[in-house]
C-alpha cells in the first residue's frame, strides 16, 4: 500500500479550457472524499477527485469530466458565463466602435496600472504574480479602463435617447462589470449599464440603454412597459435574440 496517497494534502490546480472561442477556467480539487463529481457554476466548471486515487486515475477522471462539461457547453444544456476572461499579450478586444490590441508588460513593479489609447489597451504588471492571480488583475484592469473611458459615451447615448423619447428624470449613470444583468435601473432613476455590452454591436447596445430608459416610465416589465420600449425601439426583438444567442460571447 502506497501511504503517500493516504498522507497527502488536499490541493487545486488550474485549468484552461476552450469552447466556441470562450476560455472556461477549470478549478480541480484533490480532496479527502470517496467519489469523483463535477459541475458548472457561474463562476467555473469544479472537479472534485478523491485524492487517494492514483495519477493514472486521476488523469482519466479529469479528463472525463473536462469532456463532459465541453460536451454540455456546446448544447447549450446550461447558462453559463466564466466569471473571467484569459487575455493574453496581443489579444484583441472588438468593441462596439473600436479594435483595441492588448500590450502586456512584466515589470519589477508593486502593483498593475494601465491606460488605452486609440488603438491599445497597454497594461503593465508585476511579474512576480503566479499566473492565476495575473490573469484575474489584468481581467479587472482591462474592465476599470473600459469603464472609465466608455462613460462619457454611455452618457451621451442615455441623454440624447431621452430627450427624443422623453423617458424620465436620469439621476446617476454607472458602468459595471456586471455579470447577472446587462443593465438596471434604480427606483431612485440610477442607471447601471454592464460593460460586456460594449461588445456586443451598438444596435443592440443601443436597445438595453432604452430598455432601461423605459423602466423611467415603466418600473415592471407588464405589457406597458414594453410598448414604450417598442415605441422607442421597434427592432427590440432582434436585440432580445442576438443577446440570448451571443451573450455569452461578451465577457471581460
Amino acid at each position: 500500500m502506497n501511504m503517500k496517497l493516504f498522507s497527502s494534502k488536499p490541493h487545486k490546480e488550474i485549468n484552461h479550457i476552450s469552447v466556441n472561442d470562450t476560455s472556461y477556467t477549470v478549478s480541480i480539487y484533490y480532496e479527502k472524499r470517496r467519489n469523483s463529481r463535477a459541475s458548472i457554476t457561474k463562476t467555473g466548471i469544479n472537479i472534485r477527485i478523491p485524492i487517494f486515487l492514483s495519477k493514472k486515475e486521476k488523469s482519466e477522471q479529469v479528463n472525463k469530466f473536462i469532456s463532459w462539461a465541453e460536451n454540455t457547453i456546446k448544447e447549450k444544456k446550461v447558462s453559463f458565463r466564466p466569471e473571467n476572461k484569459i487575455f493574453k499579450n496581443g489579444d484583441e478586444l472588438i468593441l462596439y466602435d473600436n479594435v483595441l490590441k492588448i500590450i502586456i508588460s512584466e515589470i519589477d513593479t508593486n502593483s498593475i496600472s494601465g491606460k488605452i489609447d486609440t488603438e491599445n489597451i497597454k497594461i503593465s504588471i508585476p511579474k512576480n504574480l503566479n499566473q492565476e492571480d495575473k490573469e484575474k488583475y489584468i481581467s479587472k484592469m482591462i474592465a476599470r479602463l473600459l469603464a472609465k473611458n466608455y462613460l462619457g459615451k454611455i452618457y451621451e447615448k442615455l441623454y440624447k435617447f431621452n430627450e427624443i423619447h422623453r423617458f424620465g428624470i436620469i439621476n446617476n449613470i454607472r458602468l459595471k462589470n456586471n455579470s447577472t444583468n446587462w443593465g438596471s435601473c434604480s427606483s431612485k432613476n440610477n442607471i447601471n449599464i454592464s460593460i460586456r455590452l460594449l461588445l456586443a454591436p451598438e444596435k443592440v447596445l443601443d436597445y438595453v440603454l432604452m430598455h432601461e430608459l423605459s423602466h423611467l416610465k415603466q418600473r415592471n416589465h407588464s405589457a406597458k412597459f414594453w410598448a414604450v420600449v417598442e415605441a422607442a425601439c421597434p427592432s427590440y426583438r432582434e436585440s432580445e435574440l442576438w443577446l440570448k444567442k451571443n451573450g455569452a460571447l461578451c465577457v471581460v
